[in-house]
């Protein structure tokens, strides 16, 4: 009885890691093109366009993200009343509304074209973009570097 729970135990914990990986490796593959061209198109590294989506969306996953199409917790209009998230018709509009974003910021003209990640990361906490900024921007820099985005 105890190696049968033993076996459940490895099963469950390897189905869970195996899933995760293909998760996250799905979520890339699934939204690399957007960042690419919109990385090519704004000069934002897709290292940031991506690292940000995965974060704030959990690949995906977040209600906001199904129901609303926002992977960035973008703040603004919608359909529903249970969210002050913005509603994009499409997940590309939502990629393409961060980028917007951010070439509105003051950084943006000296940062454009830069790879640098980690300033990136920098400028952006700065903006107020998260209520935690050393917190957000240090998950940012543990997903980019997990999924070797850089």
């Amino acid at each position: 009885m105890k190696n049968l729970k033993f076996y459940f135990l490895f099963v469950f914990t390897f189905l869970s890691v195996c899933s995760g990986y293909s998760q996250s490796e799905s979520y890339i593959k699934e939204y690399g093109e957007i960042a690419d061209k919109l990385s090519f198109e704004f000069g934002i590294p897709r290292s940031i366009i991506l690292s940000i989506a995965i974060v704030e969306s959990g690949y995906g996953n977040s209600k906001v993200a199904k129901k609303l199409n926002n992977h960035f917790g973008i703040k603004g209009k919608n359909q529903v009343t249970w969210s002050s998230f913005k509603q994009y018709s499409s997940v590309e509009d939502s990629f393409r509304d961060f980028c917007l974003k951010m070439a509105s910021k003051k950084f943006y003209m000296n940062l454009k074209g830069s790879d640098d990640y980690l300033l990136w990361l920098k400028k952006i906490s700065l903006t107020g973009y998260s209520t935690k900024p050393t917190l957000w921007r240090n998950k940012i820099k543990k997903t980019i570097l997990k999924h070797k985005l850089h």
